[in-house]
């Protein structure tokens, strides 16, 4: 576990190299990142490859002993490519090219752009691949753009759809094509859509659209993983995802990645402030896109994280004391491999002059974040980086203080016969984030929202989250499985959820869950055909309120509001009522409901309600089915990596943990600070 920064020499004059690098390693920094946006440095005419600079920072890096993390430039493509090969240019749906200028001036189809591509790359890994002080690659950054309307993209998706759909007449079928008359008689007069906004066209078709441009660029981040497999040795390779971004779905480089990262930033300035937590950030956001990308093979890390002010958001919110390097530990308490941090030094030129550094633009001063950044990595130091395991285990058991108003949760003690029960599955699938987007029904339905308020009520209860796949099989030894929102199903999927109750596993579904297949058509019989036996009811209407309205759904006799969607349920004789709607003129009409199974249950909750509703039903759940908990305020969070157990406070108020007295705090204290970490280790 190291934490470290990216450094652009090609961006400062040669004679302060020297320096740089040795304020970062007195930092306490221990990787630098190095190469990302630099093509035109190391090819400035086409084919004249000049990487004896990049070989000099290499150098200076290693006789500091600072690890090196190497990105593949492509993400910025030099004057010459775009002028001597203008295809490479992305095209807009009025067929003017993109100009050249800023980064991601590309298109991932383009021959002209894949085999300049494997020119610099196959450079870059003949000379680099080995090296000692170089720990791993990064592929391009941050993979995203507008759907393409060149015409070798247009050919690219009429092949992928061939591929897909073998003859017109199924892809008729799947899309539909019987509505509106929009049939097609051959691939050939197909294009992909000129943007992701649906306007009133086929919705199948754009669903499509989004699996192939994510496949596109799966496709040319492959190209360079196979020129660099063979060079770099077991060295990881990996790329930069942006959370839930629709543009690339981190699954379709499942086998050419052999780590996943993500860049956070967690504080733009738009959330709403109520306190001054909105300068803190929402933990659920952040550890649901960590368990995110270590769910793909284990292994992951962050590699770009916010150090302070950023310059894109419109709101230059000052972050709260302590909030960097609460990011940092809760990354570590997550299982990352490495923490970084974009960037060294504050730029003083180009349109991130306002994006804050670890050091001001004099290259020398540390900012707030930087001596965060510097205090997290001597907190680090005072660990044995030997007792922490690859990916957090079982949660620490906080102080049994339940809320006010709610019932104690059931305390188990955590040892080696309840630590299987400390994990809950919570089932993530991209294909549902693309055709929410793309066909939404009511324009404040979220499925990040709806993930996250999930997210953070199992972790509100001091449980571990292991994020689930849909195209995957669920597991069969966890004692709760919740999926929000997996409106589209494959018959594998559910009869994979058969199984998992029938083995005695605690299903938790959702509103909008099993309504289509995988080409996003509803199935033919009532809402929700497929999960009908499994819920022991059925969905009778569902009900949206506009903007500003709310409505009440009953829990356990306490009143919650929710307004984005209501499922309005009808139970059957042995399914019992968990909550009901308290007014509308459904008023009394079933909201969560519960089958139970031979050895297992289904639990439906119908309604999309706001947090405080679903953390009272997860515990409630919890508590019914006997899991290791609980009740924490929600935004504290509770983690067990190896041997170390940490405290994350989100909160602006201190917060009390009650620890056994055998237990050696190796950072921070019982009173956890307001925007702050503790981790001990328990005898």
């Amino acid at each position: 576990m190291k934490i470290g920064t990216y450094y652009y020499p090609e961006q400062w004059p040669r004679e302060q190299w020297e320096r740089d690098f040795d304020s970062i390693a007195r930092m306490g920094m221990q990787i630098v990142h190095m190469g990302e946006f630099a093509w035109f440095r190391m090819e400035p005419q086409e084919g004249k490859i000049n990487l004896d600079w990049l070989a000099e920072c290499i150098e200076m890096a290693r006789e500091r002993e600072l690890d090196v993390i190497l990105c593949t430039p492509t993400a910025a493509p030099p004057i010459w490519l775009s002028q001597e090969y203008p295809e490479t240019l992305p095209m807009s749906a009025d067929g003017s090219p993109h100009r050249f200028g800023g980064r991601r001036h590309y298109n991932p189809l383009s021959p002209d752009m894949v085999a300049a591509t494997r020119r610099i790359v196959t450079a870059m890994a003949d000379r680099f691949g080995q090296h000692p002080s170089v720990i791993g690659w990064q592929i391009d950054n941050e993979y995203c753009g507008g759907f393409d309307q060149s015409p070798a993209t247009h050919r690219a998706f009429r092949q992928w759809l061939q591929n897909r759909y073998k003859t017109i007449d199924a892809l008729n079928q799947a899309w539909g094509c019987q509505f509106w008359n929009t049939y097609y008689t051959e691939f050939s007069q197909i294009q992909l859509p000129a943007r992701r906004e649906l306007d009133y066209c086929n919705p199948h078709q754009h669903l499509d659209a989004s699996r192939f441009w994510s496949c596109a660029f799966a496709r040319f981040n492959k190209v360079q993983a196979d020129i660099l497999k063979p060079r770099v040795g077991k060295r990881f390779i990996t790329t930069n995802f942006m959370p839930l971004h629709p543009d690339a779905n981190p699954a379709d480089m499942a086998d050419d990645l052999t780590l996943f990262a993500w860049d956070s930033y967690p504080v733009s300035g738009h959330d709403k402030p109520g306190n001054q937590t909105f300068r803190i950030a929402d933990p659920a956001a952040i550890g649901l896109v960590h368990d995110q990308m270590a769910s793909y093979n284990g292994r992951w890390g962050l590699m770009e994280l916010q150090p302070g002010q950023v310059n894109w958001s419109g709101v230059p919110t000052l972050l709260y004391p302590g909030a960097v390097r609460l990011w940092i530990w809760t990354a570590i308490a997550h299982g990352a491999e490495f923490v970084t941090t974009y960037r060294f030094r504050q730029p003083r030129f180009g349109t991130e002059l306002f994006h804050h550094g670890l050091v001001g633009t004099d290259g020398v001063t540390p900012s707030a974040g930087g001596r965060e950044f510097a205090l997290a990595a001597t907190e680090l130091a005072r660990l044995d980086l030997g007792k922490l395991a690859a990916v957090p285990t079982v949660a620490a058991a906080p102080p049994p203080m339940p809320p006010v108003g709610r019932k104690a949760a059931k305390l188990v003690p955590i040892g080696p016969t309840t630590a299987g029960l400390a994990t809950v599955g919570l089932v993530f699938d991209f294909e549902q984030l693309w055709y929410y987007q793309t066909l939404p029904q009511a324009r404040r339905w979220d499925y990040g929202k709806l993930l996250r308020q999930w997210y953070g009520a199992i972790k509100r209860l001091g449980l571990k989250v292991e994020i689930l796949h849909a195209h995957r099989p669920l597991p069969m030894n966890l004692p709760m499985i919740v999926c929000p929102g997996v409106q589209m199903v494959s018959e594998g999927f559910v009869q994979g959820m058969h199984q998992y109750v029938q083995a005695g596993g605690n299903l938790v579904l959702t509103c909008r869950t099993a309504l289509m297949d995988t080409t996003g058509q509803l199935f033919e019989g009532p809402l929700a055909a497929p999960i009908l036996p499994l819920i022991g009811g059925m969905v009778e209407a569902y009900d949206g309120l506009t903007d500003g309205v709310t409505a009440k759904v009953e829990l356990e006799d306490k009143l919650y509001d929710w307004s984005i969607w209501g499922d309005l349920l009808y139970a059957e004789r042995d399914t019992k009522v968990l909550a009901r709607y308290a007014d509308q003129f459904y008023a009394d009409a079933a909201a969560v409901i519960q089958k139970k199974h031979p050895k297992g249950t289904v639990t439906y909750c119908g309604v999309f309600a706001e947090q405080e509703f679903t953390s009272a039903l997860t515990e409630q759940l919890a508590r019914q089915f006997a899991l290791p908990v609980t009740a924490l305020p929600e935004r504290v969070q509770i983690c067990r990596r190896g041997a170390y157990h940490f405290c994350l406070n989100y909160q602006d108020v201190p917060y009390e943990l009650s620890v056994p007295s055998s237990a050696r705090f190796v950072v921070g204290a019982a009173t956890v600070e307001a925007a702050g970490v503790a981790v001990w280790e328990e005898g």
